[in-house]
């Protein structure tokens, strides 16, 4: 597809990632908006470096972590613990400033199934007829987690855990059309997972708006499905992107590294990220008994 998804070979990810390379592979990811990589196994300590080379390594979301690397989140799925992220999102948009992407590697894959979609954002919105996109350029939307899968997560870990993360993220606005700040590309950023409501508009009409847009935004032109090999890496800007991890292998095993990172002038350590390491290490226990 032209402009989205690129596969890149010819770079060891196993050998230190010089200046160089960390500068064409940084403008790749702004072009294409997602990479892949051929199979190479990584060390954590790779994996992190990789993650490094787009922004600031961040803590990510609530789920559970690899032990001795806090920053590494493990998703691990089988037939006691069936895949629950099927669905179109941004990751973390119910954040007032969600990460700028993703490096993930697929360590273990079911025989068959178990493949990841990707739907430019950029796209999807440069289709769209120029009025509809005047219109959307005036309106912001509330995201919040509450509306998704974390609640059942956070309710694994008993009510002090579900209470404490309504009292510190609380739901956040965001434009229906954002600019991305490096390539200046103009992008959807709603998403049927966090996306709750349009702002300043009736609720038929918000939500009309966005289940046009929902499905507006699966449209075949704008997705590519990439099949995993075990040990791929994908990476992905989270800003330019949604994605859809296919629950199709279920009760198989498939087993999913990722390492989140921020953009590249923020460093944000703050209570807020740390509460999602801690949830992640407790959830570990309290529903992965790892």
């Amino acid at each position: 597809m032209p402009n989205f998804a690129a596969l890149i070979e010819g770079v060891d990810l196993q050998r230190p990632i010089s200046p160089e390379v960390s500068g064409e592979l940084y403008q790749a990811l702004l072009d294409f908006e997602v990479l892949f990589f051929p199979p190479q196994a990584l060390t954590p300590e790779q994996h992190l470096a990789l993650a490094e080379v787009f922004g600031p390594v961040s803590q990510g979301a609530y789920f559970p972590r690899k032990r001795g690397y806090e920053e590494i989140e493990v998703l691990e799925n089988d037939e006691s613990r069936p895949p629950s992220i099927d669905h179109w999102h941004s990751d973390l948009s119910w954040l007032a400033e969600p990460p700028a992407g993703t490096v993930i590697q697929i360590t273990e894959l079911p025989e068959v199934g178990g493949n990841t979609a990707w739907a430019s954002l950029s796209k999807a919105f440069s289709a769209l007829s120029p009025a509809f996109q005047d219109y959307l350029r005036t309106l912001t939307a509330t995201h919040t987690w509450e509306i998704s899968n974390w609640r059942n997560y956070l309710a694994a870990l008993g009510e002090d855990a579900l209470i404490n993360s309504i009292r510190q993220f609380k739901p956040v606005s965001h434009p229906v059309v954002r600019t991305h700040e490096e390539s200046g590309r103009e992008v959807l950023f709603v998403n049927e997972t966090f996306t709750r409501h349009i702002n300043d508009v009736s609720p038929l009409e918000s939500r009309e708006i966005l289940r046009f847009l929902a499905g507006w935004i699966k449209q075949g032109e704008f997705i590519y499905t990439h099949k995993w090999q075990a040990d791929g890496i994908a990476v992905w800007d989270n800003r330019t992107t949604q994605h859809y991890a296919l629950a199709d292998y279920w009760p198989h095993k498939r087993v999913n590294q990722r390492v989140t990172f921020d953009v590249r002038s923020r460093q944000r350590e703050n209570v807020n990220t740390r509460t999602l390491v801690a949830a992640g290490k407790e959830l570990n226990e309290a529903v992965y008994g790892a």
